[in-house]
């Protein structure tokens, strides 16, 4: 009987490790934003790896690690980079899991918009950013 609780206290606990989401970590910086986002208000920022190898994209980064100014913005029609200057200012830490199913955005856009910059980032969920 006891072997039995055990192996039914194992299983539990395996199970329950199972459902742990995995979470990534990404050091690197925040070089742009996706252009639909901007005239929604609802601003997907990108993040590229400071090897440049991943590019990701959320839409729900913390307003709280960094106070973004309009201008970054102004040239949203024609990209969606951040002007050349600022591109690797907004060094961060970013703590983040995959987005799933109805996390996704879609985002109707214009076409005179350039969306295409950021076609191959990985849309993902942010847990935690910090900059560095």
């Amino acid at each position: 009987m006891k072997l039995l609780g055990t192996f039914i206290f194992c299983v539990i606990i395996a199970i329950s490790c199972n459902r742990k989401e995995d979470f990534s970590r990404i050091d690197g910086y925040v070089v742009g934003f996706d252009p639909c986002s901007y005239i929604t208000n609802h601003i997907g920022y990108v993040i590229v790896s400071d090897d440049l190898k991943d590019t990701l994209i959320t839409y729900n980064f913390p307003d709280s690690v960094f106070t973004f100014s309009t201008s970054l913005f102004s040239n949203y029609l024609i990209s969606g980079y951040f002007p050349s200057d600022a591109r690797f200012f907004f060094k961060v830490k970013m703590e983040y899991r995959l987005a799933k199913g109805n996390e996704l955005v879609y985002l109707l856009c214009p076409a005179y918009l350039n969306e295409s910059e950021f076609n191959h980032a990985i849309q993902v969920i942010t847990m935690s950013a910090l900059k560095y």
